[in-house]
């Protein structure tokens, strides 16, 4: 059918008086350009004469709110000017006009809408890649432009998939059946709205502010997308089954609670990255060594789940997999379903779940937190039962002979020797991949995930002593100064490379495997591309070093604590234990990634040789490799990757176009949801003002002293940042106790690690921020 047609910001208003049911447009004048040049006084006083308070004044030029172009926010706009000043009216016209240069161009008066409660913009398609989904930004605030004008500091964003019921909200409700209003009488399902709903006698009334037409589009694909969230669906509620081999009545799954696969390959990674990070850690690798560490035994479940290609963590196989092994199954089984009920009450802690929502180890605010479960029915005796528990592991981890960290510190010694025994044999190139990534488990990101686990204990000891008030924020930010971990021997090095006394080929030999994306094969390494990441060498600061020591006084303090609580260990054991964990966590760490990053290159190589780019084969599952090693198949090799490279890239291209929430409660959220708010992890105690630099490599390889870099998610790979001399740093993913976290306080650096989407989106675009770790604020200047 034929629509109404756009006719540019004014007239599409004006054209939909008396037509649109759903909500209300305001009054409105429209005068061109040549009559206010003409008489702009006659102008003034038909305004004054229409209109008793304020009013606004929109530019409503030639080429804005057409289809082809929309030139949002091009041109000026002029509010809160009370009908009655002549004076005030005649500059805002002219400043207006003039806004929109030559030509004929119109302008548009309306009545300031009082009383708002709500408003924002709402897109009926999704703006970068016409995905069907509406996504409404909001604010509940008095203002109407608080989105548009980026200045909103409380916004909020709604996913909703077309096709999918309508939400219960009432607001939302109401909005959503306007804009499919408003589709039908444009005869288009491309629109861009900006609303705002008003009170009007006891209730509220929805307003209609601008309609224009979206000028970017892509055909959308309603039922590709359709079907894949059914797919997802279906296996949700299989999975949030009741299971026999689990504790806990349902489940939730999140992108951040465990293994942070946001973080490590992204929201929505190619499959081999993908595939490698089940391979090597989240099938059972992570279960096993867990295991090995006293807590319950989930070695036949996987962590992560794919949801047609999006990576999610299982919250139920996770928080069974930190109940201590010993612990009576009932009080088991009322931990689960507490730790469940917790994360579901505030989702905003899905990537701090360590440190919020479940109890992994016996630290010194232990007592404190757990007389949050007495109020939620638990009884004294359950309570003595999970202190015990989580204090006898505990103690084994962190004993000073036989801790299970130290042996994982000497199979990684094992590994490089293992892996240049395969890299050097005459045996077949499958055969090496398949054992390069066998040697990788076992002396790689096994061990790994020991070191790691031994170290979130370690923070949380660590960030106990600062909660009893025993140490300072200070004095802790001087104990992670003064680690040396690879990270700072890297910082190390790029100085004694600036200054000559090293050469490049030396640095590389040491570094080159490191690449920002580590399970990437797209992600360069740094000796593919050591002038993206690095530029031209300059002279740089040797990393700072500080000594930490405890006085007699407080390690006295420290003995007589740790003998009242039952920690079997001396005061500088402790912190040798504290200190050997987080450091053995990134030296484990950088030696699985070297050969893992040799495994890439042989994946790579092996590409190349069937004559399939990488670009491919970073689409290819792991598992299909690793099978040629075993099976003949009847089909060539070629052709059995082929096949399997074409399917993940038709799902990789669809997974792009889902909108899937952070976390997963329920059912209904994979089609319909609020973006859930986040507490950004706030790391150090200083304050920094600074421009402003993107994550595209392409910024980073540039001049970033005295900046504030944003990151999507940074593992070791971005570690060269830290040579650069950053002002600070911000990310959209990660933890509390992540690599970056750590390392970002071992250098003194004010950081926000994992902002969350909404505020890393709005960050990011700033020009100029003030970043406060001491107050845990980030202001845009």
């Amino acid at each position: 059918m034929g629509g109404l047609g756009f006719g540019g910001k004014a007239r599409n208003l004006q054209n939909l008086q008396g037509i649109l049911r759903g909500a209300k447009i305001l009054d409105l004048l429209i005068f061109k350009t040549s009559e206010i040049k003409r008489d702009a006084l006659s102008v003034a006083k038909s305004i004054a004469a229409s209109f008793s308070d304020e009013v606004i004044i929109r530019s409503a030029a030639q080429n804005e709110d057409e289809e082809s172009a929309s030139n949002a926010g091009a041109f000026l706009t002029v509010p809160c000017i009370h009908s009655q000043e002549i004076n005030s009216l005649l500059s805002a016209l002219e400043r207006v006009s003039e806004s929109m240069g030559e030509g004929e161009h119109e302008l548009l008066v309306q009545p300031m809408l009082q009383g708002i409660t709500l408003s924002g913009v709402v897109m009926s398609v999704d703006k970068e890649d016409s995905a069907p989904y509406l996504v409404v930004n909001f604010e509940e605030s008095a203002k109407s432009d608080g989105i548009t004008s980026g200045s909103s500091t409380k916004h909020q964003t709604f996913y909703h998939f077309r096709h999918a019921p309508l939400p219960d909200q009432p607001r939302l409700r109401a909005l959503i059946e306007t804009i499919f209003e408003l589709e039908t009488i444009f005869d288009c399902e491309y629109l861009d709205v900006e609303f705002a709903f008003a009170k009007e006698g006891e209730g509220e009334q929805l307003y209609i502010l601008q309609v224009r037409p979206i000028a970017k589009r892509a055909e959308i694909l309603h039922q590709e997308v359709f079907e894949a969230l059914e797919k997802i669906r279906i296996k949700f509620e299989k999975l949030n089954r009741p299971h026999p081999n689990l504790l806990g009545n349902r489940t939730i799954f999140g992108v951040m609670p465990d293994w942070n696969p946001a973080e490590i390959i992204g929201i929505k990674p190619r499959y081999l990255a993908l595939s490698l990070y089940k391979e090597l850690v989240t099938d059972s690798v992570w279960a096993y060594q867990r295991s090995n560490y006293g807590y319950r035994n989930l070695r036949s479940h996987p962590l992560l789940v794919s949801f047609v290609g999006i990576p999610y963590i299982d919250t139920r196989i996770s928080f069974n997999s930190f109940i201590p092994e010993n612990l009576n199954s009932k009080i088991a089984t009322k931990l689960a379903n507490f730790y469940l009920d917790k994360l579901a009450n505030s989702p905003e802690n899905h990537d701090k779940v360590e440190f919020e929502i479940i109890l992994s180890c016996y630290h010194f605010n232990l007592p404190q937190k757990l007389s949050e479960l007495q109020k939620e029915g638990f009884s004294q005796e359950e309570l003595k039962r999970l202190e015990f528990a989580l204090l006898e592991l505990t103690n084994a981890m962190i004993d000073p002979v036989g801790g299970l960290y130290k042996k994982d510190l000497e199979k990684i010694k094992k590994l490089e020797e293992k892996f240049q025994s395969i890299e050097s044999s005459e045996l077949a190139d499958i055969d090496k991949i398949y054992w390069g990534i066998e040697y990788c488990k076992r002396y790689g990101t096994l061990p790994f995930a020991g070191v790691a686990r031994a170290a979130f204990v370690a923070v949380q000891i660590l960030d106990s002593l600062v909660q009893i008030e025993f140490l300072n924020p200070q004095e802790k930010e001087d104990f992670l100064a003064s680690l040396n971990t690879v990270s700072k021997k890297l910082s190390e090095r790029i100085h004694e490379l600036s200054s000559g006394k090293i050469s490049k080929e030396e640095f590389l030999k040491e570094y080159g495997h490191l690449r920002a994306g580590t399970y990437s094969i797209l992600s360069p390494s740094y000796k593919e591309a050591f002038e993206s990441y690095f530029g031209d060498i300059k002279a740089c600061k040797s990393p700072l070093k500080k000594e930490f020591c405890l006085s007699c006084e407080k390690k006295e303090i420290l003995e007589n604590l740790l003998v009242e609580h039952g920690l079997r260990i001396s005061a500088q054991g402790l912190f040798d234990f504290i200190k050997e964990a987080i450091e053995g966590r990134e030296l484990v760490k950088f030696g699985f990634t070297k050969v893992l990053s040799r495994v890439l290159e042989m994946v790579e190589a092996f590409g190349e040789r069937l004559e399939i780019p990488k670009e491919e084969m970073a689409h290819l599952d792991i598992k299909i490799l690793l099978g040629l090693y075993a099976n003949l198949e009847g089909i060539t090799a070629k052709e059995r990757l082929l096949e399997d490279i074409l399917f993940h890239k038709e799902e990789f291209a669809l997974a792009r176009l889902l909108k899937l929430p952070p976390i997963i409660l329920d059912s209904k959220d994979i089609y319909s949801y609020v973006l859930p708010s986040s507490h950004p992890n706030f790391i150090g105690s200083g304050r920094v003002q600074a421009e402003v630099v993107d994550e595209s490599m392409e910024g980073l390889g540039g001049e970033l002293e005295g900046k504030i870099v944003c990151v999507k998610s940074a593992d070791p790979g971005y570690d060269f940042l830290f040579t650069k001399g950053i002002a600070g740093l911000i990310t959209c993913y990660g933890g509390v106790n992540s690599h970056m976290a750590i390392r970002c306080a071992e250098a003194g650096i004010c950081a926000v690690i994992g902002a969350g989407e909404e505020y890393f989106e709005r960050w990011r675009k700033a020009r100029f921020l003030e970043l406060d770790s001491a107050s845990c604020k980030v202001e845009i200047l």
